[in-house]
C-alpha cells in the first residue's frame, strides 16, 4: 500500500477565535462518539458554515497547509450544487494540534471551493496557511477492501458532549465497497459518527503511518448524545481514485499577479501578489536571504487590475505599485514605506493592449521605466519621469509574441536594466540592455520553465545583484540568487 502527501508554501497564520454551541450537520452526517483522538491526528479540521452563528458545522482534514478535504455536503443539501469558486456563505476552519478553542489554534477563512465531480467530496483552499507543526495527512492511493478495519476521526458531537474541542475518533470495520463509497459499521456499540462530522476522515494505518482513505457522509447516529437509535453503521466517499485530482487541486497557484519590492522599509525585498479568488492583494515579507516569512493581507477589490508591477516610480526611494487597469488606465499607487499605499496617480490610458510588464531603470536615467510588451509582439519602454508617471513609448524590440513572462533588472552588472523572459515552450532568456534603448538577441539560461506561472525580478538577498523570482504549482516561490554576470544559483525554495 502506498501513500502521497502534498506540500505548498509560504509561512503565515491567524490566531483561533473560540467557537462555542450547539453545531447541526448535513442531515445525513455525523461526528465521531468515540475517544479523544491521539495527537497523529491533528490534521482534523473543523469546518464551520455562515456568519456569525454557524447555520452547519462539519469536519475535513488538512491535506496540504493551504487545503482541507471534507463534505461536498457541507456546504448545500444537494452536493452536486456547490460550485467552484468562494464558498456562498462564509467558512471558517480551525486546526490545531490539541485543543481547537485554545490560545494558539489556527483559524482561517475558505477562500476557494473545488467541487469533485460526481462525488459528495470537495477541496477548500484556506485563506491563512496552516501551522507548519502540523503535518498533513497523507492520502492513499490503494482501496479499503470489505473485512479491512478503519478509524474515523472528526470534532462533532459525541456519546457525552455537544460541542467537544478535541478530535474523537471511532473503530469501522469496512462491510462491503463499491466504485464509490465505502459501507462501513462501529466495532463495537459505542463506535459511531453523529452530528458534526460530515466530511471527517476515515483512516487507515500502515508501516508508513496514518493515511486518508475516505470522507465520512453518512451515519445512523448509533450512541451519539441525543439520540436513540442504536444502529453505528455508516457511509464514507472513497478517496482512494481521488489523489490525481487533489493533487492537481493543491498544485494549483492561486495568485494571478505578482510584483517585488521594500514595501516596508526594512532594506529587505518582499514580494506581493493578487489572490485571484478573492482580489486581494498581499504581502510576503523577504527574509533578506532569498526567502519569505510568510503572508498578509495589505489590500482590497484588486479585481480590475489586469497587470501589475512594483518599483519607484515617485523617486523618494520607497516601492510604489503600477497596475493597468482593465478599462487600460494605468495607476501608480505610492507606497509610503510601511506596507501602506496613498492615493492613485493616473500614469496613463489606453494601456487595454499590453499584456506584460517589467521594471527597471532601461534608458540609463538613473529613474524607473516600464517595459512592456504589446498584443502584437511589440516591445516598448516607457521611460519614467520620477513623479509616479510615465513618458511616451520607445519602440525596443518586435517579435515578443512567443513570451508569456517577463522580469527586469541588471542581471549581468552592467549598470543598465536587462530583461529576462520565459518563452512559451517553456526556455527562459536573457536580453542583455544594448545601450540605445534596445536590446540584444536573447542567451537562453534555462529550460524546463513550462511551469512557472509567474516571475519577477528584484535583489532578494541584498547583494546589490539582481535576482529572479518565480512562481510554481500551488504557491511554492523559488529565488534564483543571480551572480551579477546573467546566470543564476541553485534556487532558494520557500514551502511550508
Amino acid at each position: 500500500m502506498s501513500s502521497r502527501r502534498f506540500r505548498t508554501a509560504w509561512v503565515t497564520g491567524l490566531t483561533a477565535a473560540a467557537v462555542t454551541g450547539g453545531l447541526m450537520s448535513p442531515a445525513p452526517a455525523g461526528a465521531v462518539a468515540g475517544p479523544v483522538a491521539a495527537d497523529g491526528y491533528a490534521f482534523t479540521a473543523k469546518v464551520l458554515v455562515g456568519d456569525g452563528a454557524p447555520v452547519r458545522g462539519c469536519s475535513g482534514a488538512l491535506v496540504s497547509r493551504e487545503w482541507i478535504v471534507t463534505a461536498a455536503s457541507c456546504f448545500a443539501d444537494d452536493p452536486a450544487q456547490v460550485r467552484a469558486g468562494r464558498p456562498e456563505q462564509k467558512t471558517t476552519v480551525i486546526v490545531d494540534r490539541a485543543d481547537l478553542f485554545a490560545d494558539g489554534a489556527h483559524t482561517s477563512e475558505i477562500a476557494e471551493l473545488v467541487p469533485a465531480k460526481g462525488r459528495d467530496v470537495v477541496m477548500a483552499r484556506l485563506a491563512s496557511y496552516a501551522p507548519v507543526d502540523v503535518a498533513p495527512v497523507a492520502l492513499a492511493d490503494t482501496p479499503l477492501a470489505a473485512g479491512d478495519e478503519a478509524t474515523f476521526a472528526g470534532l462533532g458531537r459525541t456519546g457525552t458532549e455537544w460541542a467537544p474541542n478535541k478530535v474523537h475518533t471511532a473503530a469501522f470495520k469496512v462491510d462491503s465497497v463499491t466504485d464509490t463509497t465505502l459501507f462501513i459499521s462501529g466495532k463495537t456499540r459505542t463506535d459511531s459518527a453523529c452530528q458534526g462530522d460530515s466530511g471527517g476522515p476515515l483512516l487507515r494505518e500502515t508501516d508508513n503511518g496514518t493515511e486518508l482513505v475516505g470522507i465520512g457522509i453518512r451515519s445512523w447516529h448509533g450512541g451519539c448524545l441525543g439520540e436513540s437509535d442504536t444502529r453505528t453503521n455508516a457511509q464514507a466517499v472513497r478517496t482512494d481514485d481521488l489523489v490525481e485530482w487533489m493533487s492537481a487541486t493543491v498544485n494549483q497557484t492561486w495568485a494571478r499577479q505578482l510584483a517585488a519590492g521594500d514595501f516596508t522599509g526594512d532594506g529587505k525585498t518582499d514580494a506581493i501578489a493578487i489572490d485571484k479568488n478573492d482580489n486581494k492583494l498581499h504581502a510576503h515579507p523577504g527574509d533578506g536571504k532569498g526567502g519569505f516569512t510568510g503572508r498578509r493581507q495589505i489590500g482590497v477589490q484588486w479585481d480590475t487590475s489586469r497587470v501589475i508591477t512594483a518599483g519607484d516610480f515617485t523617486g523618494d526611494n520607497k516601492s510604489d505599485i503600477v497596475a493597468i487597469r482593465d478599462n487600460g488606465v494605468l495607476l501608480t499607487y505610492p507606497g509610503n514605506g510601511a506596507g501602506g499605499f496613498g492615493t492613485a496617480v493616473t500614469a496613463g490610458t489606453g494601456w487595454n493592449s499590453m499584456r506584460l510588464l517589467a521594471v527597471g531603470d532601461f534608458t540609463g536615467d538613473k529613474k524607473t521605466d516600464l517595459l512592456a510588451v504589446h498584443d502584437d509582439g511589440t516591445l516598448y519602454i516607457y521611460p519614467g519621469t520620477a513623479d509616479g508617471k510615465v513618458g511616451r513609448g520607445i519602440v525596443a524590440g518586435a517579435g515578443w509574441s512567443g513570451i508569456r513572462l517577463i522580469a527586469g533588472g541588471d542581471f549581468n552588472g552592467d549598470g543598465r536594466a536587462d530583461a529576462t523572459a520565459v518563452h512559451d515552450n517553456g526556455t527562459l532568456f536573457s536580453y542583455t540592455n544594448n545601450g540605445k534603448n534596445g536590446f540584444n538577441p536573447g542567451t537562453a539560461v534555462g529550460s524546463g520553465w513550462k511551469s512557472t506561472r509567474l516571475i519577477t525580478g528584484g535583489d532578494f538577498d541584498g547583494d546589490g545583484k539582481a535576482d529572479l523570482l518565480a512562481l510554481r504549482g500551488a504557491s511554492t516561490f523559488y529565488t534564483y540568487l543571480g551572480n551579477g554576470r546573467g546566470n543564476f544559483s541553485t534556487p532558494v525554495i520557500t514551502q511550508p
